[in-house]
This record gives structure tokens, sequence and C-alpha cells, in this order.
């Protein structure tokens, strides 16, 4: 299982992290047990 905070494989147990949203729907997602460094995200395409 992936962590969806570090994008790296969890070791031992995930935690799992309830995400609500405003239009009352929720998602769980599983993150490491320890702490770990977030992934920086690419937002907008790299201009060339």
């Amino acid at each position: 299982m992936m962590c969806a905070r570090c994008d790296q494989p969890i070791q031992g147990k995930p935690e799992p992290v309830t995400i609500e949203t405003g239009s009352g729907v929720s998602g769980t997602v599983h993150v490491c047990p320890t702490p770990c460094r977030p992934t920086p995200r690419q937002t907008y395409p790299k201009q060339r």
C-alpha cells in the first residue's frame, strides 16, 4: 500500500485518515504510521 503523503510504500500498519469535503462526502486515505515528508506536487506543467 502506498502512503498518500510521501508516495512511498507503507512500512508497518497504515494509519487511516478520513478527509471530509464541503459536499458531505468523505474519503479515507492511508499514511505512514511514522512521520514522513510530503512529496512535492507539481501543480502546473513546467515551461520549456
